[in-house]
């Protein structure tokens, strides 16, 4: 061979060479650069969207939060009217309240008789209470009273059946109520 001859292939081998170097640099250095620069591209549009539905989360539940005193409220009105399942069942304080009704419409309520609790059959985290009433006085006033258990008294009741006796000085209502409780124990809130 002659010398010219070795010289080309030295020259076309160190160009392969470098070649074969910057090819492989490529692919082996720079092109994972650019893979996990679109990566980390990609990765902060998504985190940027996830901020943006975030951030409107945030929003509703800012707007949410002003009105904690209503759902406060709302939440003990609801205690009230389905008390918590507990030795008594907050029947005397129930009782108490009749009685106070009672005297405030001019009517006697008397004769209060309660049975054992059921289960519901639509609910079962609620139990009833069969209550029997008896409620004496003029027959405006006990309509006035049964009025205000079943609209405006805060505890939940249904009336199931009542009785009117009639009489020229004083009438009787036979009512026989339910009442419900919970069994689910939610926590007491301070209005």
């Amino acid at each position: 061979m002659t010398t010219r001859r070795v010289d080309q292939i030295w020259l076309f081998g160190g160009l392969a060479l470098v070649i074969m170097l910057v090819v492989g640099g490529w692919f082996m250095m720079v092109k994972p650069q650019y893979n996990a620069r679109d990566s980390v591209q990609a990765d902060t549009a998504e985190t940027q969207t996830q901020l943006i539905t975030e951030q409107k989360r945030l929003a509703v539940l800012k707007t949410e939060l002003k009105k904690i005193n209503e759902y406060k409220a709302d939440l003990i009105t609801a205690q009230q009217a389905l008390p918590h399942d507990n030795t008594t069942n907050k029947i005397p304080e129930f009782l108490k309240q009749l009685q106070t009704l009672g005297l405030k419409y001019d009517v006697e309520v008397s004769g209060y008789a309660a049975t054992g609790e059921e289960s519901s059959a639509t609910t079962p985290t609620v139990t009833e209470l069969p209550i029997t009433l008896n409620i004496e006085g003029p027959v405006d006033n006990i309509m006035k009273l049964v009025k205000h258990l079943q609209t405006e008294q805060p505890r939940a009741l249904l009336v199931e059946n009542a009785k009117l006796t009639l009489s020229d000085d004083e009438s009787g209502l036979l009512l026989t109520l339910k009442a419900f409780i919970t069994k689910t124990d939610t926590a007491t809130v301070k209005s």
